[in-house]
């Protein structure tokens, strides 16, 4: 075979097989830019468990629900198209055609986290949109902030190291967030006569709510839940809290990374078409 037409087999394998790893990445890698992200918290201490569903009004057709979420529970992220979307949470079990306990909207912004959180007493549910921050602190730093859902009318403070994260903070207050390094923490919490103290860990990079919640004897108890975490090379705003959207890009680079492999053999299997290509050539010769 002439020269010529070696060189030629080789460019078509070759330039199939790179098309393969080339092509499926770009919309993976362009997806951040028109994504953000929502979660839920049902914090009313006398509503029964919920189902939520979240459909979208504008930016997309997404519907996504979640069944039997309890009180105190924060959910996972959802990692959405920017847009409206219209949020609904009914008694667990109850049908989809039923009347909700609670309806807002919420919009969701590109890079951006909210929290729709449900407050206070069933009689008299409020609801709020929190923002999550999800800028990394500086390094060896962590971010803390406390969301005051207790039902009773006494202002709770909490405070930390002898500093006050919150101080006489009414229900349904969300504080802005606190850099502290990182580390273990002693938080303690006090809402009139009542005492509770919690101990958590912050590692370099967390970024953390802490959650003051009515307990069963009429007390309160704290609850940390994680917003944000810097791991190994995520870029700042990438959550980190299960299933996620950090999950969902791992999952991206992962078969990001298969396609590679398989287009790797395939650029392998060029190489060696061509080699004996050239080698019969050179036998024939």
């Amino acid at each position: 075979m002439p020269t010529s037409r070696l060189r030629a087999a080789f460019l078509v394998v070759a330039t199939a097989a790179l098309a393969l790893v080339v092509a499926p990445a770009a919309p993976a890698l362009a997806a951040p830019s028109s994504t953000g992200w929502v979660r839920v918290a049902h914090l009313s201490p006398d509503t029964k468990s919920v189902d939520v569903r979240l459909v979208a009004l504008s930016g997309g057709s997404k519907v996504l629900r979640i069944d039997d979420v309890a009180y105190g529970a924060v959910s996972k992220y959802w990692s959405l198209p920017t847009g409206s979307y219209a949020v609904a949470m009914r008694p667990a079990g109850a049908s989809p055609d039923s009347t909700p306990v609670v309806q807002t909207s919420v919009d969701v912004k590109a890079g951006g986290a909210s929290t729709v959180a449900v407050f206070g007493r069933n009689a008299d549910l409020r609801t709020r949109i929190v923002r999550d921050a999800l800028t990394l602190p500086k390094s060896g730093a962590a971010r803390v902030r406390v969301v005051q859902a207790s039902t009773a009318s006494t202002p709770v403070s909490v405070t930390t190291g002898g500093s006050a994260i919150v101080s006489d903070a009414a229900t349904t207050t969300v504080s802005p967030y606190k850099e502290v390094r990182a580390g273990r923490w002693t938080l303690d919490a006090s809402r009139g006569s009542d005492r509770t103290t919690s101990t958590i860990d912050l590692k370099a990079g967390q970024i953390a709510s802490v959650f003051v919640l009515d307990d069963a004897q009429g007390g309160i108890v704290l609850r940390r839940v994680l917003d944000s975490a810097s791991v190994g090379g995520v870029p700042s705003g990438f959550l980190a809290t299960g299933g996620g959207y950090l999950a969902h890009e791992t999952q991206q680079q992962d078969d990001l990374l298969l396609t590679a492999g398989a287009g790797g053999v395939l650029v392998a299997a060029a190489a060696g078409t061509a080699l004996a290509l050239r080698r019969r050539t050179r036998a024939r010769a």
